[in-house]
C-alpha cells in the first residue's frame, strides 16, 4: 500500500475517503496501516468544520466496532491489540477513583456507550456488579461474547439503551461511567443526575494528552460545578496514558 502524505489538509481528506470505501470496516492489515495514517494526520489537522467533525467521528465508531468484533473472536483478553495500554488506562482510572470512594459503598458501575467498551468492565479494580448500556444491539452482543464477566468473575450485565433515556432506579449510590465519544454530555450529566441516589459518582471521560483530542467534546470541571463535589484527574504524558476523568459526586 502507497502511503499518503499528511502534510496538508487535502491530503488528509484523500485518506478519509479511502478509509470510508472500506465501510463497513474489517480488522486486517490493510485497515490497520490506513489507521495508523489516519492518527498520524490527525496531528496536522488544525481546524475542521461540522461537515468533517461528523465524518471523523463516524470513522472512529466503525474502527471501534472493527475491533470489538476482532476482540470477540480471540480465546483471551491478552489477543487484543491495545490491551497492555488499556490495562494501564483502567489501573490509573481505579486508583482515582478509589482516592473518591474512600471507603464509601457503591451498588454498581454503569458504563454508558462504545459497545459498552467491555474492556472497562473487565479491567475496573471495583468488586461491585457492572452493568454497561449500549444503543446498538450488534455492539452490544458483541461485548456479552467477548467479555461476559468481569475480572472478579462476576457476570457482566449489558442492556440496550440511549444515554438520553436510561432510567436508573437505584436506592443505593452508583458509579456512572460515560464513554469518551459521546456527544452533549451536559445536557445528559442533567438529566440522568437527577435520578440518582445522593452520593452517586459520575466520572467523565477526557483526553488529556491525544492528537484525538478534537473528535471529544471539550469539557471542564466548571461545566459540572452546580452538581456537588468534583475532582479532576489528568496523566503526565510521561506516564503514557491519554485519557483523563472528571468526577462528580452528587451532593
Amino acid at each position: 500500500m502507497t502511503k499518503i502524505m499528511l502534510s496538508n489538509k487535502n491530503n488528509f481528506l484523500q485518506l478519509l475517503s479511502t478509509i470510508e470505501a472500506h465501510f463497513p470496516l474489517t480488522y486486517n492489515d490493510e485497515i490497520n496501516e490506513l489507521f495508523r495514517q489516519f492518527q498520524e494526520g490527525l496531528e496536522h489537522l488544525t481546524n475542521y468544520d461540522e461537515e468533517l467533525a461528523k465524518r471523523l467521528n463516524t470513522i472512529w465508531a466503525y474502527r471501534g466496532f472493527s475491533l470489538e468484533k476482532h476482540f470477540s473472536q480471540q480465546q483471551n483478553i491478552q489477543s487484543f491489540d491495545f490491551y497492555p495500554k488499556y490495562k494501564k488506562l483502567m489501573k490509573f482510572d481505579s486508583l482515582m477513583l478509589k482516592k473518591v470512594i474512600s471507603g464509601r459503598k457503591y451498588a454498581k458501575v454503569i458504563f454508558v456507550g462504545s459497545g459498552p467498551l467491555p474492556l472497562s468492565l473487565k479491567l475496573l479494580h471495583l468488586n461491585i456488579q457492572k452493568v454497561g448500556y449500549d444503543i446498538t444491539p450488534e455492539a452490544l452482543k458483541l461485548s456479552k461474547k467477548s467479555i461476559p464477566k468481569d475480572r472478579f468473575g462476576r457476570k457482566i450485565i449489558y442492556k440496550e439503551a440511549n444515554f438520553f433515556n436510561i432510567k436508573i432506579s437505584e436506592k443505593q449510590p452508583v458509579i456512572i461511567y460515560i464513554a469518551g465519544l459521546i456527544q452533549n454530555k451536559r445536557e445528559g450529566v442533567a438529566r440522568l443526575i437527577k435520578q440518582l441516589p445522593k452520593g452517586s459518582l459520575i466520572v467523565v471521560r477526557t483526553v488529556a494528552n491525544d492528537k484525538r483530542e478534537l473528535l471529544y467534546e471539550r469539557l471542564e470541571k466548571n461545566d459540572f460545578l452546580k452538581y456537588g463535589k468534583i475532582k479532576e484527574f489528568n496523566p503526565t504524558k510521561i506516564s503514557g496514558i491519554v485519557n483523563g476523568m472528571i468526577v462528580i459526586e452528587k451532593r
